[in-house]
C-alpha cells in the first residue's frame, strides 16, 4: 500500500512540475518516466536489471519516435525498441488454444510475436493524447484491470508493478494535463509490458485477450481510422474523435463517454478472467452479449449527448419535421397568419409517426402539412437517436396556449372544433377567463354526422376565424382539415388532439416536475390505462423503425 500510494505521489509530483514549467507540450517525457521510475523499484527485487533498463529505454524510444514525421520511421523505431525488451526476457512463451486445454510453445517465434505486441500497445495508445486527459484516465483504468487480473491469477511481483502503475497515472490524471502522442506511445510501451508480465506466470491465452479487451479505448479510435482510410493521403483521414465531434459531441462529453467505455470493457475483461473455468463457448457468447450492450448503450449516448447545429427541417422516417423551438414555432404561425392563405400544421407524436408509415392518405397529408411539430417525447427521441438536431418537444397542448396569449395581443380571431359535446364550449370559457381579450367566435363538438358537415362548415365560415383548433384526434382531424380546407377559409388550422379536455378541466395535465423529466405520457396512461395503452403499442413499432432507419443509415436532415 505504501508503494501505490508513494506511485500516486510521483504522479502528482510529476504534474505539479509541468504545471510550474508551463511547456506541457515540451515535457511529455516526464509523466511516462515518472510511472517507469515508480514501476522500476517494485520490479527491481524480483526482475533481472537488464529488464528494467530494457523497459526504460524503450519507453524513450515509443515516446521518441512518435514525434517523428516519417511514418515509416515511427514504427521501425518503435518495433526495434520492442524487440530490445523481447530480447531482454519479456516473452509471451506459450499460449492456450481456444476450445482446449492444450498449451502451444511459441519457441522461436516467442521474441518476433511478443515484439509485434508490444508494438501494437504503442501503436494503439498514441490517438489517446487527441483528447485531453484521456491518455491518463484510461491508462490508470487499464493499471487497475492488469492489477485486478494478476492478483486473480495469484502473480504477486506483477501486481504490485501494475499497481504501481496505474496510481502513478492516476496521480498525473488529477491535473488533467495533455499527453502528446509521445507521452500516449510511452504509456502504450508501459501497459503492453504489464500485460506481457502478467502472462508469464499464468501463460492463458485468455489473459492476453483480457488485456487487449481492456484497451477498447485505443482500439475503437484506431479500428474507426482503419475503415475510415487511416492509411490514406492526410486529408482524407479521419479519428474516432472526429466522428464525436461531427456528432456535436462536445470534448469534455467525449472524454467521459470514452472513459466509460473503457471502464465498461475492463468489467468485461475482469468477468472473462474470473470465469476462466468456464468453457470457452460460454465465455464466448457473454463476450459478445456484453459488447452488444455495450455498443448499443455508447451509440445511445452519444446521440443523446450530441448537440448538433441546424435548424429548418428534418426528414425523420419519411415525416418533415420541423426542429424548432416553442417561439420559433410561435413566430412561424404568425407569419402564416399573415400570408392570409389555408396552413395546415400537424402537432406529431409517436403514434402520427407510426400511423405515417401505415396510412398512405395520412403519410401524404403530413409530408404536404405547412408545419409539422414535434409534439411528443417519442419524436424528439427518435430524431435524436438517428442523428437528427431535434432537442426540444412543441406539445400541441402548449402551443395552443400560447397561441391564444398571443391572439389576444394580436387580435386574432378563434374557433375551437371537436371533442365532446359541451368541452369545446367549457374550454372556451377557460381560455377567455386566462385571456380576457381573446375573440373566441365560435365552438361546435366533433361527434356530428356527414350530413351535419356542411352546416358545421358553414358555421365557421361565417365566423370568420383567424385559427381553428380541431381536435378530433390523429389522423381523423388532419384528414378532415385537408379534405376542407378550401371550403374552411381559415388561414391556420391546428390539429389538436385531446387538448380542449385539458382546457376543459376534464383532464389534468401531469405536474410540472413529470413534464420536466419527459414523463407525461406515462403520467396520462396511469391516469386513463384504457384509453392511453393501446396508443402505448406504437413506441415499440417505433424502436423497430428507428432501429431499421439507422442500421441502413437513412436518417438525413
Amino acid at each position: 500500500m505504501d508503494g501505490v500510494v508513494g506511485s500516486i505521489a510521483v504522479g502528482g509530483l510529476s504534474g505539479i512540475f509541468l504545471r510550474w514549467w508551463r511547456k506541457e507540450t515540451a515535457s511529455w517525457w516526464l509523466p511516462p518516466f515518472a510511472a517507469v521510475a515508480t514501476v522500476a523499484v517494485f520490479l527491481s527485487a524480483s526482475q533481472p536489471l537488464r529488464l528494467t533498463m530494457a523497459a526504460s529505454l524503450w519507453v524513450l524510444v515509443a515516446g521518441l519516435a512518435s514525434r517523428h514525421p516519417v511514418r515509416w520511421v515511427r514504427e521501425l523505431a518503435t518495433l526495434t525498441g520492442a524487440c530490445l525488451v523481447a530480447s531482454a526476457g519479456l516473452q509471451v512463451e506459450s499460449v492456450k488454444l481456444p476450445f482446449t486445454t492444450q498449451f502451444v510453445s511459441l519457441g522461436v517465434f516467442a521474441l518476433p510475436l511478443t515484439a509485434l505486441w508490444l508494438w501494437l500497445f504503442a501503436a494503439l495508445w498514441r490517438p489517446t493524447a487527441r483528447l485531453r486527459g484521456l491518455t491518463w484516465s484510461v491508462a490508470s483504468l487499464s493499471g487497475l484491470t492488469f492489477a485486478a487480473i494478476v492478483a486473480m491469477t495469484q502473480a504477486q511481483p506483477h501486481f504490485a508493478s501494475a499497481l504501481a502503475l496505474s496510481g502513478a497515472m492516476l496521480g498525473i490524471a488529477l491535473w488533467g494535463l495533455p499527453a502528446e502522442a509521445g507521452g500516449a506511445a510511452s504509456l502504450g510501451a508501459l501497459l503492453g509490458m504489464a500485460s506481457v508480465a502478467g502472462a508469464l506466470k499464468n501463460t492463458a491465452f485468455l489473459i492476453l485477450i483480457a488485456p487487449a479487451l481492456a484497451l477498447g479505448v485505443p482500439v475503437l479510435e484506431v479500428t474507426y481510422r482503419l475503415r475510415t482510410g487511416g492509411f490514406a493521403l492526410p486529408t482524407h483521414r479521419r479519428s474516432f474523435f472526429d466522428l464525436l465531434t461531427a456528432e456535436g459531441v462536445n470534448e469534455r462529453r467525449a472524454f467521459w463517454l470514452l472513459t466509460v467505455a473503457h471502464a465498461y470493457l475492463c468489467l468485461l475483461a475482469l468477468l472473462l478472467v474470473r470465469l476462466v473455468a468456464i468453457h470457452f463457448t460460454v465465455k464466448l457468447l457473454l463476450m459478445a452479449m456484453w459488447l452488444l450492450v455495450g455498443v448499443i448503450a455508447f451509440w445511445v449516448t452519444v446521440r443523446f449527448s450530441a448537440r448538433k447545429e441546424g435548424k429548418g427541417v428534418v426528414n425523420l422516417l419519411g415525416v418533415p419535421v420541423a426542429a424548432v423551438t416553442m417561439d420559433e414555432a410561435l413566430d412561424i404561425l404568425e407569419r402564416f397568419l399573415a400570408e392570409r392563405r389555408t396552413h395546415l400544421v400537424v402537432t406529431s407524436d409517436a403514434s402520427a409517426l407510426v400511423r405515417a408509415q401505415e396510412d398512405e392518405e395520412f403519410r401524404r397529408i403530413v409530408q404536404q402539412a405547412d408545419l409539422v411539430t414535434p409534439d411528443g417525447i417519442g419524436v424528439v427521441w427518435s430524431a435524436r437517436l438517428l442523428g437528427l438536431p431535434v432537442y426540444e418537444r412543441v406539445p400541441g397542448v402548449e402551443l395552443m396556449a400560447k397561441l391564444c396569449e398571443r391572439a389576444a395581443q394580436k387580435g386574432w380571431r378563434v374557433f375551437l372544433l371537436g371533442a365532446k359535446p359541451g368541452v369545446a364550449e367549457m374550454a372556451a370559457r377557460n381560455l377567455q377567463a386566462r385571456y380576457p381579450t381573446l375573440q373566441i367566435v365560435g365552438t361546435h363538438h366533433g361527434y356530428f354526422s356527414p350530413d351535419e358537415e356542411p352546416e358545421v362548415i358553414a358555421q365557421i365560415r361565417a365566423a370568420q376565424p383567424d385559427i381553428l383548433f380541431v381536435a378530433f384526434g390523429i389522423p381523423k382531424q388532419e384528414k378532415w382539415i385537408a379534405k376542407h380546407a378550401d371550403e374552411l377559409q381559415v388561414p391556420l388550422c391546428i390539429g389538436v388532439g385531446g387538448s380542449f379536455d385539458v382546457y376543459a378541466g376534464i383532464v389534468q395535465r401531469a405536474p410540472e416536475w413529470v413534464q420536466r423529466l419527459c414523463l407525461e405520457w406515462l403520467y396520462r396512461t396511469l391516469k386513463d390505462p384504457k384509453r392511453r395503452l393501446p396508443r402505448l403499442l406504437a413506441i415499440p413499432k417505433l424502436l423497430w423503425l428507428v432501429a431499421k432507419t439507422a442500421l441502413r443509415g437513412k436518417a438525413s436532415n
